[in-house]
């Protein structure tokens, strides 16, 4: 049998995934900055998910699907305290909309499973990374999960572009960037800093296929008529 209870959380599921298509982006960041504050003083309920958005064209095309993107504040608070990386809460203000709009983004791995994106935001000169795991399951709505996120050292993620591991970039960014680090960098031996403006150069970004991916609610809408549907059929049992 079906339980009020379970009737109440599709009708939950229904409505956040409503919310999440249609909602406008800058409305969501602000919103995640609004909780970001709140974890900040101590007042986020416990054990609560950041609702991140839909992906953007950018996100789109590179393969990232188009569900919803979440991440964890547990998950947020731990990453800020490894000692390898650490960063302030603070820091990571208007992440919503960065990571719609990425000055990279690379293969990790299988890249139908995960991709890092380097998005505009800093800390100590170093822009952050965030780590996407495709097609988890979170409360019965699969999602795009946010399982990483850091401030990396630019020289690590810039040589990724020379191992092939590229799958967007922002050329004027990316080569703003090399141009006003080049001095610091070149003390790193392992990076060859002309070649990665070349490969970047050269580097023809994926195209999005509108037909294919729009409208983003598609895929939410399928996972609610299955979730509708699963419960109907024990209505009927």
């Amino acid at each position: 049998a079906v339980t009020d209870a379970e009737i109440e959380a599709l009708n939950e599921e229904i409505n956040n995934a409503n919310r999440d298509a249609n909602e406008d982006i800058n409305e969501v960041n602000d919103r995640f900055n609004e909780e970001l504050q709140q974890q900040i003083d101590g007042t986020l309920p416990k054990g609560h998910i950041y609702k991140m958005g839909m992906p953007s064209k950018i996100l789109l095309s590179t393969g990232v699907p188009s569900l919803p993107i979440e991440m964890s504040s547990t998950n947020l608070a731990e990453h800020s305290r490894k000692t390898r990386h650490p960063f302030k809460l603070k820091d990571v203000k208007g992440l919503v909309n960065a990571l719609q709009n990425p000055i990279a983004i690379f293969s990790y791995g299988d890249k139908e499973k995960s991709q890092n994106i380097i998005v505009e935001i800093q800390r100590d000169g170093r822009n952050f990374l965030i780590g996407i795991h495709f097609n988890q399951n979170r409360r019965n709505l699969i999602v795009n999960d946010i399982r990483g996120i850091f401030p990396k050292d630019n020289a690590e993620w810039l040589n990724w572009i020379n191992q092939g591991k590229l799958l967007y970039v922002d050329k004027a960014k990316i080569q703003a960037l090399i141009d006003k680090q080049r001095k610091n960098l070149a003390e790193v031996e392992y990076l060859d800093l002309d070649s990665v403006a070349k490969v970047v150069q050269n580097f023809e970004n994926p195209s999005v296929d509108e037909e294919k991916n729009s409208p983003n609610r598609i895929t939410l809408r399928k996972q609610m008529a299955e979730r509708v549907k699963e419960l109907a059929e024990r209505l009927i049992i």
